[in-house]
């Protein structure tokens, strides 16, 4: 099985993603690249187009290649002969998954603009967040788009001879929506899901079923597995953490870094007070590939994981 070949330009330098390039040329002798190529050991590029999408676009190819890393590491076995959806897992039970990414909006702010405040404020407790509401209601509206794209998805798969209907159909979404994606947590996928949405200055939940979006008179709704709408979709894979830094983090407790030039700390929740403490990632203190992976499940689904 030929492996992928990650960091041999297939566009001109200009066309590659700023990310990509930060990971071929700045971090090409610090342990990310080797846990990058084990995350992709084995993966069968069926359309002949990730490794490109890759160093274009980056996030949607990096969650694919994040998500096949989980799953080999849980023991799943993926059928590649199949061309859809993007996963399809025969063993130890059958279940289908569909991999998507919210990316930041056209006029959005864009990632090379995060400064040393947007930093800092991933380790400012929600409480203490300027704009919490407005950057956790844009986060549940990107996500609502994307999930929803999904969903009518499985629609189209109907049409497939090969698409069992009584099989498991799971979404992976990886949110990279706002500058500062990290730091709303799981709050936005508790409000699409659920309709409970985070009160931060009172930490408490309340019930809704729609936000408005951002700016706009829109009504969003939310609370999307509270009936049989979405009865087609399973559970929701999450994470709004895979980026360069899990790279990093992996790397570092590895011990795969000869040469060390970033350190890595972040915010673990616990059950008991305080809640919400600090770690430095090291060998001794390690991340691990499914630290900040989430699924939700759907009370109404059909064909429940």
């Amino acid at each position: 099985m030929k492996t992928l070949d990650l960091f041999s330009a297939t566009v001109t330098d200009e066309k590659l993603h700023r990310k990509y390039k930060i990971l071929r040329d700045c971090l090409s002798l610090t342990g990310e690249q080797d846990i990058l190529k084990e995350w992709v050991d084995g993966f069968v590029d069926r359309d002949k187009k990730i490794v490109k999408e890759f160093q274009t676009s980056f996030h949607s190819a990096f969650w694919e290649f994040y998500l096949y890393a989980v799953l080999r590491e849980a023991g799943f076995e993926i059928d590649f002969t199949k061309k859809r959806p993007d996963f399809v897992i025969d063993k130890p039970y059958k279940l289908y998954i569909e991999a998507v990414v919210a990316n930041i909006k056209r006029e959005g702010k864009k990632e090379e603009e995060r400064n040393l405040k947007d930093i800092l404020s991933m380790i400012t407790p929600a409480c203490l967040q300027e704009n919490f509401n407005d950057e956790l209601d844009e986060s549940i509206t990107r996500y609502s788009n994307a999930i929803l794209s999904k969903s009518r998805k499985y629609h189209d798969y109907l049409d497939d001879p090969d698409f069992d209907q009584n099989i498991p159909f799971v979404i992976a979404l990886s949110g990279y929506e706002q500058i500062n994606y990290g730091n709303k947590f799981y709050y936005a996928m508790l409000a699409l899901l659920y309709g409970l949405y985070y009160d931060h200055l009172n930490d408490r939940y309340i019930e809704k079923s729609y936000i408005l979006k951002p700016h706009t008179d829109s009504k969003i709704p939310i609370g999307i597995f509270l009936n049989e709408q979405l009865a087609h979709v399973s559970a929701i894979i999450f994470s709004c953490t895979v980026t360069l830094g899990k790279l990093t983090s992996l790397a570092i407790s590895k011990n795969k870094s000869p040469i060390k030039i970033n350190s890595v700390m972040y915010i673990r929740h616990d059950t008991e007070p305080p809640h919400f403490k600090t770690q430095i990632v090291s060998p001794e203190n390690p991340e691990y590939l499914s630290d900040g992976l989430f699924i939700f499940h759907n009370p109404f689904a059909r064909n429940p994981v």
